[in-house]
Order: C-alpha cells, then sequence, then structure tokens
C-alpha cells in the first residue's frame, strides 16, 4: 500500500488539507533542532523531532483518522475500535532498537511527548521498559528513511560525581525541545490565528535602547542625594562586569541601593556584549522567592520595557482576558523577559509533566537573576544549586545571584558542595558599598516583653515592628489598636486586603504630608516592600531577616541615622527553622556589635547555620533519585518530581466579603473551565494549617462539590484589621 499518510486531521477539511505526517515529521525536528542547538544538542534535537509520531504510520491509526472525520477509503477496513492509540511508544520502541543507549535517552523524550515523562520501570509490570517491550505494538509501514545517524555522544562533559543528575537533566531539557516544536507545529496547522499571536516579540538589542530612554528620564527626575549617588556606583559595577564572560555572578547591595534597575541594566548590557557574533543570549529571566513583591518588580521592568516586553508567570498572575500572547508566552517562557518565583522556576527542573518542562528549553541561552538568593529554603538548597551549576556550566546561560545578605553559598570548608563564586562579584568593593550605604543603628535590646515593645511604639509617631509568627503579630498589634495610624498585616489577610493596607501606610509615611503610622506585621513586609520608617523593631530571627527588617529604615536616607532594634520574644521561638536561625544569630551579637548587617557578619551566620544544617540541604534525597540512573540510565522521574520547593500541607480559602469576590464564586457554579476564575480568587485568599481548617470547617461552604474550594462569607469572623479569626467565637454554633 502506497498512499497518503498523516498527522493531523481538521472536521470539515478534506483529505487533502490535512497535515501529512511527513510535513509534521520534518517540521518538528527542524524546530527541536533549532531548539536544542541552545545547548549544543541539534542532532538529538533532529532526531527526537524527526521520530516523534512515527507511530502514527500504522495502518490502524490512519484508519482511526478517517474513522473520526466520518471518511471511507482503502485505510478504513483496518480500524479497530479496540486498538489502543498509543502512538509515542511506537517511536521509543524504535529508537531503542536503534541504539539502547541514545536511544533510551531519547525514548523517554518520544514516549513521555503526551504523557510525561515515565519511570523507566516500577515495582508492577509498569514503566517505560514494559512500554517498549510491548509486543502488540503494531507495524508501522509509513515509508520512513532517516537521513542522519544516532548520536553517539553527549553535547557536555561529564561530571562523574554528579553524572546521573546531568544526564536526567539533559534528558528533560530534550524533553522540553520536543514537546514545545511538537505543540507549535501541531497549532500553527490547527489554530493558525493562534499561532500568529506568538509573532512579533521585542529583541534584547531593542529592549537595551528602550531601557536607557527610560532611564535618563528617571536620572533627570531624580533629587540629588546622597543614596541616588551610591546606586550609580552600583549601576556602573555592573555595567562593568556586564562586559565579562559568561557564568555565575554575585550582586551584594544593601537594601535600597537599587539592585533591581541595576540587576536589569547588568543583563540587558551583558546580551548586547555577547550577541554580537551571534544570539547567545536570548531573553532575561528574573526570579523572586515570593508572590508578595512579584508584582511590584514586574510593574518596574514593564515602566521601563514596555508591557508586552515583560511576561509575568506565577501563581497568583491573572493575564487579561483579551491578552492572549501573555496566555500563549506562559506556555513556554517565549518572551524577552519573564518574571517568576522560585517555586514555578525550580519545580520545573525536577517536573516529569509536559506543561511544567514545555518551557524549560527557553531557559538555556539567558541571562537569570535571582532576587533575595538568601530565601531558598536550607533543605532544598543542594538540588537547587546544581541546577545552578548545570544551567551555566552546560546551558549557556549567565545567573546572578542578588541579595542584600549574600548566602555563603560558594564552595568552602563550610560548605563542599557549593559554587565556585571566588571571581564573581560584580560589585568592586562590598565593605566600602555598605559602610557608605549605612543608614541605620542597629541596638540589641535583649529579652523584652510585648508590653515593652508595645510602650516604645507609643512612644513614636511612626515605627514598624517586625515578628516571626502570626499568633506574636496579633498580641501585639492588641496592645496599640487604640493609637492613630496604626495597622496590623499578616497572611490572614488577603492580598487584595493586604493591598489596600500598604496604600494607606504609604499615604501616612510621605514626607511631604507625615501622619502618625506605627505598624505591626509578620515577615512579609521584609522582602522587597518599598516602605520607609524611622524607627524598626525586630523579634529576634536569622540574620538574614534582621537585615531586611533593616532594609524598611531610613531606606532614602533622608535622616541622617534610621534606629534599629533588635529583642528576643518573651515566648520561646517554635522549635525548627524560626527557633534554630535565631539561636544562630542571637551568638554573633557581642562579636559584632554595631555591624549586625554587614557583610562579615552574614557570612559569619550562614557558615554556622548552612554547618549545623549540612545533612539537610536535600531532606528529601532527590539529589540520590537522580543519581541512581547514573550508570544504566534508568530514571524514576516519577520520584524526582515529588521534588517541592515549598511543602505545602496548607488550606486556602476564599473570603468572599467583597463584591467582585462573590460573584466569582457565584459563577463557579456554572463554568466548565474554573482555571481563570480561581486565579481571579487568589486575591481573596488566605491559608491555614490544617488545625485552623478543622475549627473553621463548619463555617466554610463548599460552592461545587468537584472542587476542592472552600468559601468563607461570614463577615463575623474576618476583622478589617487583622484578617480572619482562625477560632469562631464560642456560644456561636451553626446547624447542620
Amino acid at each position: 500500500m502506497n498512499k497518503k499518510y498523516y498527522a493531523h486531521s481538521r472536521k470539515d477539511h478534506s483529505l487533502e488539507e490535512w497535515q501529512s505526517l511527513e510535513a509534521h515529521l520534518d517540521n518538528v525536528a527542524q524546530l527541536c533542532q533549532s531548539f536544542a542547538d541552545q545547548f549544543n544538542a541539534g542532532q538529538w534535537g533532529e532526531v527526537a523531532g524527526k521520530f516523534h509520531d512515527l507511530g502514527k504510520g500504522s495502518l490502524q491509526f490512519q484508519a482511526y483518522l478517517r474513522w473520526a472525520n466520518e471518511i471511507e477509503d482503502e485505510f478504513s477496513p483496518y480500524f479497530d475500535p479496540g486498538w489502543r492509540r498509543d502512538h509515542a511508544t511506537f517511536a521509543a520502541k524504535h529508537l531503542y532498537k536503534l541504539s539502547d543507549q541514545a536511544g533510551k535517552l531519547l525514548a523517554y523524550c518520544l514516549a513521555g511527548h503526551h504523557g510525561g515523562l515515565q519511570n523507566w520501570s516500577n515495582d508492577k509490570k509498569s514503566g517505560l521498559r514494559y512500554r517498549i517491550e510491548d509486543k502488540q505494538l503494531k507495524d508501522v509501514l509509513f515509508p520512513f528513511e532517516p537521513h542522519f545517524q544516532i548520536p553517539s555522544q553527549l553535547p557536555f562533559p561529564p561530571d562523574p560525581k554528579l553524572f546521573g543528575f546531568q544526564l536526567q537533566f539533559f534528558i528533560r531539557m530534550l524533553f522540553s525541545c520536543l514537546v514545545d516544536a511538537d505543540r507549535l507545529d501541531t497549532e500553527g496547522f490547527m489554530q493558525p490565528e493562534k499561532a500568529k499571536q506568538r509573532e512579533d516579540k521585542a529583541t534584547l538589542g531593542e529592549l537595551h535602547g528602550q531601557f536607557w530612554g527610560q532611564f535618563d528620564c528617571l536620572r533627570e527626575k531624580a533629587n540629588p542625594s546622597k543614596v541616588n549617588d551610591i546606586r550609580e556606583k552600583v549601576l556602573a559595577d555592573c555595567l562593568a562586569a556586564a562586559q565579562q564572560e559568561p557564568g555565575l555572578f554575585t550582586l551584594t547591595v544593601p537594601t535600597g541601593g537599587g539592585k533591581t534597575l541595576a540587576s536589569l541594566a547588568f543583563a540587558l548590557e551583558h546580551a548586547k556584549q555577547h550577541n554580537q557574533q551571534k544570539e547567545r543570549f536570548r531573553r532575561i529571566i528574573y526570579v523572586i522567592p515570593f508572590t508578595s513583591i512579584i508584582e511590584q518588580n514586574a510593574k518596574v521592568f514593564r515602566d521601563m520595557l514596555g508591557n508586552e516586553a515583560v511576561l509575568e508567570h506565577h501563581s497568583n498572575f491573572i493575564p487579561d482576558a483579551t491578552d492572549w500572547k501573555s496566555k500563549l508566552a506562559a506556555e513556554n517562557w517565549d518572551a524577552p523577559v519573564v518574571v517568576t518565583t522560585n517555586v514555578q522556576f525550580f519545580d520545573s527542573f525536577f517536573a516529569n509533566k509536559t506543561s511544567k518542562c514545555r518551557k524549560l528549553h527557553n531557559i538555556a541561552g539567558s541571562v537569570v537573576i535571582f532576587d533575595e538568593v538568601q530565601a531558598i529554603p536550607v533543605e532544598k538548597l543542594q538540588p537547587c544549586i546544581e541546577v545552578l551549576r548545570e544551567l551555566t556550566k552546560n546551558y549557556g546561560v549567565s545567573a546572578v545571584l542578588c541579595t542584600a545578605t549574600q548566602p555563603a553559598i560558594s564552595k568552602s570548608a563550610h560548605f563542599n558542595n557549593g559554587l565556585d563564586l571566588d571571581q564573581s562579584e560584580i560589585i568592586q568593593d562590598v565593605p566600602s558599598l555598605f559602610n557608605q550605604l549605612q543608614r541605620t543603628r542597629q541596638t540589641w535590646l535583649g529579652p523584652s516583653t510585648q508590653e515593652d515593645i508595645a510602650d516604645r511604639l507609643r512612644r513614636e509617631e511612626q515605627g514598624l515592628c517586625i515578628v516571626s509568627t502570626r499568633d506574636q503579630a496579633l498580641t501585639l498589634f492588641e496592645e496599640i489598636k487604640e493609637l492613630e495610624g496604626s495597622f496590623h498585616l499578616s497572611a490572614l489577610m488577603y492580598p487584595r486586603h493586604r493591598t489596600e493596607i500598604f496604600k494607606e501606610i504609604r499615604t501616612r509615611l510621605n514626607p511631604k504630608n507625615p501622619q502618625p503610622c506605627r505598624v505591626v506585621s509578620t515577615q512579609l513586609i521584609e522582602a522587597g516592600v518599598d516602605v520607609d520608617f524611622p524607627v524598626v523593631f525586630r523579634g529576634l530571627a536569622g540574620m538574614d531577616s534582621i537585615a531586611q527588617a533593616a532594609g524598611r529604615c531610613n531606606r532614602e536616607g533622608r535622616r541622617e541615622m534610621g534606629e534599629v532594634f533588635i529583642y528576643k520574644p518573651e515566648k520561646k521561638q517554635p522549635a525548627g527553622y524560626f527557633r534554630q536561625t535565631s539561636q544562630c544569630a542571637e551568638r554573633l551579637f557581642t562579636r559584632f556589635a554595631g555591624k549586625l548587617i554587614e557583610p562579615e557578619c552574614i557570612t559569619a551566620y550562614f557558615h554556622e547555620y548552612f554547618w549545623l544544617n549540612q545533612e539537610r540541604m536535600d531532606k528529601d534525597d532527590i539529589l540520590d533519585a537522580c543519581q541512581a540512573g547514573q550508570q544504566n540510565g534508568e530514571f524514576a522521574f516519577a520520584e524526582i518530581a515529588k521534588f517541592r520547593m515549598i511543602e505545602n500541607a496548607n488550606q486556602a480559602i476564599i473570603i468572599a466579603l467583597e463584591d467582585e469576590a462573590l460573584e466569582l464564586v457565584n459563577q463557579l457554579k456554572y463554568v466548565e473551565f474554573p482555571g481563570p476564575l480561581l486565579r481571579q480568587l487568589q486575591q481573596y485568599s488566605v491559608q491555614i494549617y490544617p488545625h485552623q481548617f478543622n475549627e473553621l470547617e463548619g463555617w466554610l461552604e463548599k460552592p461545587c462539590p468537584e472542587l476542592d474550594v472552600y468559601v468563607l462569607e461570614n463577615e463575623g469572623l474576618y476583622s478589617k484589621k487583622t484578617g480572619l479569626e482562625c477560632q469562631p467565637p464560642e456560644g456561636q454554633g451553626f446547624i447542620l
């Protein structure tokens, strides 16, 4: 039989208008090759693309396509209603027969390009091994004559200590190339109008000019000040370092030192410098630890580069209903500037699902800026470090580790598996910069009661107190709530509510019209929140948290010296992270008196903290799972995918007290696809612990039985001052 074979059909179109299998394989091979070329694996990508849908060349698949479109021809007699439409496995099986080494690595990608990366084998008779040994797979009659060889060499130098990690990383990156290439070519045929929306992206060269045009306008408007002069020096150091060879960089700048714009300037200049011969860098990715600050940073970038240049991709982002470009770019990060979270970034590098992995190949050849890098949890640190090491070593990435409190993650006697950061610092004289930007005096108060701190706050017209737990914030706020301009901030308040509170706080702090303002907050205010208090109190915490708290004091240098007071709460810190970091910090107070937020003290703090936790830096043994396939290439991708940057057993509940929230909850009952509504409702959500959920469960409604969504509409359990009341009032019940 010598008839035409097809990859994709379209309803109400004749056979002649379908996409031929040959065209689809050629298109995907070319795309996949171009994607993999970014990390010197073009030949691997071409083979993956050329083979991936080979199984569609079976008589049964061709008969199925005709049957689905109610067309009869010579293929129709081969239609089998019981046939398992598993075209991906045939391609994997065929390649594995040709090469049990390279073919094995590619087989993971081919077999999983719809369903995800599988384990090689499982306890039961399942997994990739058993799929490619399946004798029931039908023969393919499609005339297939590839004019290339199966790759015989890996495109990276093997590291004997981490070869298993490197190998599974490479498989996942190839998998990403194939998934994206397949989806894009299929979309181009099936939905050409949608595909057109992906065109016309700005280049980094164009954005370089746009940035400096905007920056010059900011310079003209800026008031002369010592702080602005120092920010110019930070910028100059960044531009000088951008001329260096790609690799790993650190940017250690005190809070308020202008590192957000300076790091963006570095990335644009670095790309311009190294894109002169060929396009080495295609995008800039900004990775931020907390969704609470991501929107303000994304706004800064949009103001500098324009709306269309910047893609936000994180759990709280809701693109406008008409913003198709953002929706499409979020699928594969094909945008010049991407702003995302640690969770979205690192979780994807251990994932096995197509949706999570599709974007990964677009991280190769990027300048990646990690803001507040110290926020990576210590129990996840080693897997994250290996991702950074591999990206910068073998995937054309320049990474900038940006912080005011650089963690001691360089290789040393304290940290054998650290990164090689000896020549990486962008700032030419870090101690001098910290001295010049010294805008606060830190004083250790020792043990203090809540009443002591409340009394101190009462004596200040404007003051901020940051504590480590929600309970501490609530009890301290109770002491001062009667004062004019008193505010409480915690994660028990939904994001939209917190945004309104921040607006009022900033209005009261405006130096042109200062008003009383006393704020008690959990640490959510520490990371990158742009507020400026004359006095800050910080309950004992890790040294990085103390430095972040100091960054909310005299931020703009309007006073000769701001005051930061650290105290030890009377109630003992909870066991675990808070207690251990507090104890590490307290041991340094005498040794570094008056210099608590300077680099030498921060380094000493992290050395001790990492030394205490050196056995916990890969708590879930993810790297062991990666290394298990080092000898034979037999990986357990489903187990590796259990990596979670944040292990969250908490339950989200929706606070539906505002009209918009009530309307969105009502719409949930009727929509077929609730995803967009749920993303909008995240602005009204609060995360609570399991025991708190149990307390409140009787007061919550579940609008859709099939969704794990709980809604609170009782105004008596949510305070405009302090947020959610996690313990229902005694004496009030509900009818069952």
